[in-house]
């Protein structure tokens, strides 16, 4: 017969360490299940990707993964609120200006989806702004649709911010943006910057 102290000693190793395990294991589901919160800046409603000023802190692929109906707004609203949810999948650029570890983050969460088409399951492009200390959002414009598993945006648009947003980098792209956002925006800018460096 085994020594009662040896057995006892090994029935306590085996509960502390799946108790630890367990414990490590809720731990992650936690982490994982994190969302941002993303401020809307409302009266940057017209803030496209591309133009001078357009400045991002953060850049996300996601899918929408939940809407909510339009809330009634009051008397004094600035804008209708329409709450939705996206689910992130791949972090294409991050500033870490914020001190936040995005790989925490599972996903964004923002009140400005009034005005737009997109439904769940849709894939987007999330661009984000710093304001007020914290990552936000300035609006439908913002969330941009593409089609499902479609990488000549990601890589696209990662030459554009690593060429320091020189956007003629991507101009022989404009067919390719032109199907997803208002074509004229970037295509006036990529004059506008041509215009702007030859001064």
């Amino acid at each position: 017969m085994k020594n009662p102290c040896t057995l006892l000693i090994l029935l306590l190793t085996l509960f502390f360490a799946s108790a630890c395990k367990s414990n490590h294991a809720i731990k992650e589901v936690e982490v994982k299940k994190e969302s941002l919160d993303l401020g809307y800046m409302y009266w940057a409603n017209d803030f496209t990707p591309f133009g001078f000023g357009s400045r991002y802190s953060l850049i996300v692929l996601g899918t929408v993964t939940k809407l909510e109906p339009p809330s009634t707004p009051s008397e004094d609203a600035l804008y209708t609120s329409v709450e939705g949810r996206i689910t992130i999948q791949e972090i294409i650029y991050d500033s870490k200006s914020h001190n936040r570890d995005m790989n925490t983050i599972r996903h964004l969460e923002t009140d400005c989806f009034d005005g737009t088409s997109l439904k769940k399951g849709n894939q987007v492009l999330v661009f984000c702004v710093s304001y007020e200390g914290d990552y936000a959002i300035t609006g439908r414009q913002s969330i941009i649709k593409i089609p499902m598993n479609d990488k000549r945006y990601i890589t696209s648009i990662k030459k554009y911010i690593n060429a320091s947003y020189n956007p003629t980098v991507i101009e022989k792209d404009l067919d390719l943006w032109s199907k997803v956002v208002d074509g004229e925006t970037l295509q006036n800018y990529i004059k506008e910057y041509r215009a702007y460096k030859n001064n």
